[in-house]
C-alpha cells in the first residue's frame, strides 16, 4: 500500500515538472523582442530621411558595420535625388501647363463661346 502512495506520488510529480517544462501553467506574458526598432515605418512610402536614420541591430554573427552604413548612406542619397527630381520635375510640369494656358485667348468667339486655341480662326496650325 506505502509503495503504490509513492508511485503516484512520483507520478504527480513527474507530470507536473512536465507540465511547467512544457508550458502548460505559464501565464506570464511573452517576452519582449530583443531589437530595438530600425527606425524605418511599418507602413507607407520609405523616404531618404527615414532611410538615413536606420540603425540595425548587432549581432554575433551579422554584417559588417561599415558596408551597411554605407550602402544606407547611398540608399539614402539616391532617394533624396529621386525626390528632388520628381519635385523639379512637378514645378516644370505646373509651369508648362501655366504657359500653354497663357497662350489661349479669354475673349469669347464668335459663338459667344470662349475662344480655343485649336479654333479655325487662329492663322496657324496648332503645334505637334
Amino acid at each position: 500500500m506505502v509503495l503504490v502512495i509513492e508511485v503516484l506520488v512520483i507520478a504527480a510529480v513527474v507530470f507536473v515538472v512536465a507540465a511547467l517544462a512544457v508550458g502548460w501553467f505559464d501565464r506570464m506574458a511573452p517576452a519582449p523582442p530583443d531589437a530595438v526598432p530600425t527606425g524605418l515605418p511599418a507602413t507607407g512610402p520609405v523616404g531618404a530621411r527615414e532611410v538615413a536614420e536606420t540603425r540595425l541591430n548587432l549581432a554575433f554573427r551579422g554584417y559588417r558595420m561599415a558596408e551597411v552604413d554605407a550602402l544606407l548612406a547611398r540608399l539614402a542619397s539616391e532617394l533624396a535625388w529621386r525626390d528632388d527630381e520628381l519635385a523639379r520635375r512637378d514645378e516644370e510640369l505646373v509651369r508648362l501647363a501655366t504657359f500653354a494656358h497663357a497662350d489661349v485667348p479669354a475673349s469669347p468667339g464668335p459663338s459667344g463661346a470662349p475662344a480655343d486655341a485649336f479654333s479655325p480662326t487662329t492663322s496657324q496650325p496648332p503645334p505637334a
